[in-house]
């Protein structure tokens, strides 16, 4: 086998079948190969190989990860510790979120050479044009961090036109790996549109990482992506994945008319806020298929939903599910429970409301503060929570079970004990409505299962 110029790698974060998609290494090994280099992407999540013996098999020049903060890191260090054991002339360069935000912390370690913070297609395919033929300088290299001599240095930041980068280069994985069964669709991807969020909740760190900024690719760039993935990959339905997808509800319309004037038949869902729910404009993308939205609710307190910066208030939570069940839209609810100075009371309102709007799927997630929010922040500033910046220490932090508020643990996890069965009802309750027996199973392989082993993890 020829020798690669390019290994993309996905550390493990989540095995599951099916998969989680790597998308910012599709596209930017999509990018590469437009700039003539040979890349493949090795998914550690669904592939059973040893990291030692696809590096000798592949001989890749460079290494590419992106990271995420948590568990990923550990197998992000185990890759590289092995690379470097295997061929020490390789080069290896780390990306994703957590670089991003800590991009001095991994920098600093010998198993590191280049870190890419924010976008990477182009950044990425410029080290592999600095490495194959040494013809550009390093500080001109947006985006990118490097080691002289002993110094880490950092170029100036800039974001890609999503418009303008070679769409998801899907050839390079196994796409059944990440094929869902979903009640409106049984061939579901997910797909991401945007990048960024204008919205500045304290518990995200999206904010930071996009600095603020949103990004989208048009209407027509998606709907050519869903047909390209229809034709070779059969898929009849997805689910958006953007941290905010329909802020521009011209570009939703214009996806709409496209589904429409094509005859397209897709299935679909997306994540979008209440407080800028339009009536008609869900009304035409349910016409067009779209079977489910999901709504980050938080918390049912106003006070809690302010401490949040949520920009959201109660009425217009109430408003948008009642929107969505005159349209006979399903809705999922996603909400938190054990957030610093929450009380017991107020977990209490936000399981009240949830029960009173009756979505068809109840997402409860026990509060974790994660770096680059405010809440984080707070959270260390107060001693609530003690975080290990060292890279090596990181990933283990949240092995263990959090709580930053102080209501007692038992009563966050029996309220995400009956949100977990709630959910499972009602998607079984959906599947023998709709006669589709082979969802059940499906579904209790995939999730029922899942659900089990993580209620007992934590009793």
């Amino acid at each position: 086998m020829s020798r690669l110029d390019a290994l993309l790698i996905n550390p493990v974060s989540a095995k599951m079948a099916p998969a989680f998609i790597p998308h910012g290494l599709l596209y930017i090994g999509a990018y590469a190969l437009e700039q003539g280099y040979s890349v493949d992407i090795y998914d550690r999540n669904v592939e059973s190989k040893d990291v030692a013996e696809i590096i000798q098999k592949t001989s890749p020049r460079v290494v590419g990860l992106g990271c995420l903060t948590g568990s990923a890191i550990d197998d992000a260090i185990y890759v590289c510790e092995q690379i470097r054991k295997v061929d020490p002339s390789i080069k290896i360069v780390w990306g994703g979120i957590h670089t991003t935000l800590y991009p001095d912390i991994v920098l600093r370690n010998d198993f590191v050479d280049f870190v890419v913070c924010g976008d990477g297609e182009i950044a990425f395919s410029k080290i592999l044009d600095n490495v194959m033929n040494s013809n550009m300088h390093l500080e001109s290299i947006d985006n990118l961090g490097y080691k002289d001599a002993q110094d880490l240095k950092y170029n100036k930041r800039s974001f890609v036109d999503l418009n303008n980068v070679p769409l998801p280069a899907w050839h390079l994985i196994k796409v059944e790996n990440y094929i869902r069964k979903k009640f409106y669709a049984n061939r579901v991807l997910t797909i991401n549109t945007s990048r960024g969020c204008p919205y500045k909740c304290s518990f995200c760190c999206v904010p930071t990482v996009h600095r603020g900024s949103w990004r989208a690719m048009s209407a027509e760039r998606i709907f050519t992506q869903l047909k390209y993935l229809s034709d070779n990959y059969n898929i009849d339905g997805f689910q958006v994945d953007d941290d905010e997808f329909d802020i521009d509800r011209a570009r939703v319309l214009k996806l709409c008319d496209l589904f429409k004037e094509n005859n397209a038949n897709f299935k679909w869902s997306h994540f979008s806020r209440v407080n800028i729910v339009k009536e008609e404009v869900l009304a035409k993308e349910i016409d067009c298929g779209l079977s489910l939205i999901e709504f980050g609710l938080e918390s049912g307190s106003r006070r809690m939903l302010k401490f949040l910066n949520k920009n959201q208030t109660l009425e217009q939570i109430h408003k948008a599910y009642s929107i969505c069940k005159n349209l006979g839209l399903r809705t999922s609810a996603l909400f938190m429970v054990g957030l610093p100075t929450e009380s017991e009371q107020e977990v209490k309102q936000t399981a009240k409301l949830v029960k009173r709007l009756k979505p068809h799927l109840a997402i409860c997630t026990l509060y974790r503060p994660y770096p680059g929010t405010e809440l984080f922040d707070y959270c260390t500033d107060k001693g609530l929570f003690n975080y290990e910046s060292n890279l090596r220490e990181a990933s283990k932090v949240y092995d263990k079970l959090i709580n930053t508020s102080q209501i007692k643990t038992k009563v966050l996890l029996k309220i995400k004990a009956y949100f977990d069965k709630y959910n499972i009802y009602q998607e079984i309750k959906l599947i023998l409505k709709k006669f589709k027996v082979g969802l059940l199973f499906y579904y209790f392989k995939h999730y029922v299962l899942k659900s089990q082993k993580s209620i007992s993890k934590w009793n």
